[in-house]
């Protein structure tokens, strides 16, 4: 092969390698492509008209510039890179009081850019980029909205009882603009009697009780949403910092004294609640034993009570049975024996009778003579024994007795 044939080859495939580069570069520009929570300013190469690309996918590029936002994002302002490597500045927003106190404050706030081509495209124009959007915009609207803030207020306010007010206002100028101030001057005298002027700045309001907005925010001019506002921390200089905790350690002491202060009432009224109570129950105890005393002598006065109506029961039962005896026995007296006690008598008399009889010896043989020749009856054997005038005799006595006994 000749050289001037491998030369044209060459030169040839040289050719079609810087056609190809051409090619895919022109690809590149030929086409874009929009992502998902991005939207697109396109302006045109040879026109220079600006149009908005929102929806994700593929459109026509035709050799235009391409700019590119994110829709929804974070700006972080704090002492810890937060940026997440975008570039963006993350460092605290420094800010001074009404007091003179200085402090750097950490926070975040997420933000939402309007779809709405009209202000896409005047975003665009005042900004030429997300970047700028970022850095020249956002930070710098929070910036001087935290900035305005803390004139309304002490250093040591916004630390303690102003708190939430100070990050509501600041979030609202931040939204709304930046507010009218109107201030007061008054002459105090601190602990030590010494006089000085203090200066209470405040925000400045229309006949409607409405902020007067001396700067409208930009946020408002270009659509822009807030959807979060966060401080997450004030660190104040070294000197308000010492009197932060002299003045913590003042409030603490205020604390505790009020505590014992109301320990002690507390202890007091105890003590006293106590005392009513130990008296309370003395008083019960004595009360108890009031009632035990008084029940045990009505106890014993109603037992000698009835004691004294028994015993005159029993004396009046007495007298009426001792009446009752001796009426019997004068009505028995006077009425001779009863007709019972005459038979029982009798019977105890015969029974008695037989009982001697029983006990006397008769002879185992024995002849009666005699009787009586006129009657014709013949000899008794009781008469000659004479048991027959013993007989007589204990009848006799019998008699005798019963005549007596009236």
């Amino acid at each position: 092969m000749s050289e001037s044939s491998s030369v044209k080859k060459y030169t040839i495939l040289a050719l079609a390698t810087v056609g190809i580069i051409v090619v895919l570069v022109s690809l590149s520009s030929l086409f874009e492509t929009n992502m998902a929570g991005y939207y697109q300013v396109k302006q045109a190469a040879v026109s220079g008209e600006m149009s908005i690309r929102s929806t994700p996918g593929v459109y026509w590029q035709g050799f235009g510039e391409i700019y590119t936002y994110q829709i929804s994002d974070m700006n972080y302002f704090s002492k810890h890179d937060e940026d997440g490597g975008s570039g963006i500045e993350a460092a605290p927003i420094k800010v001074r009081f009404n007091d003179g106190g200085t402090a750097e404050i950490s926070g975040s706030i997420k933000f939402k850019l309007s779809l709405k081509e009209g202000d896409s495209l005047a975003l665009h124009r005042d900004f030429k980029g997300y970047h700028a959007v970022q850095q020249d915009l956002v930070r710098q609207v929070v910036t001087e909205a935290l900035m305005q803030t803390a004139t309304f207020m002490k250093a040591e306010e916004s630390y303690s009882t102003r708190r939430s007010e100070f990050t509501a206002l600041a979030e609202r100028q931040v939204k709304e603009g930046i507010y009218e101030t109107t201030s007061q001057e008054y002459k105090r005298k601190d602990a030590e009697g010494n006089e000085f002027i203090e200066r209470i700045v405040n925000v400045k309001t229309d006949k409607d009780g409405k902020y007067v907005v001396r700067k409208p925010s930009p946020f408002q001019r270009y659509s822009i949403e807030i959807l979060q506002f966060v401080i997450k921390d004030i660190d104040f200089d070294e000197t308000i910092d010492k009197l932060i905790a002299k003045k913590k350690e003042a409030e603490q002491q205020k604390v505790v004294a009020r505590a014992n202060a109301e320990r002690a009432k507390q202890d007091a009224i105890t003590a006293a609640e106590q005392g009513k109570a130990d008296v309370a129950k003395a008083k019960a105890a004595e009360l108890v034993e009031k009632i035990k005393a008084v029940t045990v002598a009505e106890k014993n006065y109603e037992v000698a009570k009835f004691n004294r109506l028994k015993a005159d029961e029993e004396a009046k039962a007495r007298l009426i049975k001792g009446k009752a005896d001796a009426e019997a026995n004068r009505l028995l007296v006077s009425a001779g024996l009863t007709p019972l006690e005459k038979a029982t008598i009798a019977k105890e008399t015969s029974i008695g009778v037989a009982a001697e009889l029983a006990k006397l010896k008769f002879p185992d043989n024995w002849v009666i003579a005699g009787g009586s020749s006129k009657t014709g009856e013949g000899p008794n054997p009781f008469t000659a024994l004479g048991l027959n005038s013993f007989y007589d005799l204990t009848k006799k006595m019998s008699a005798d007795g019963k005549s007596s006994s009236k």
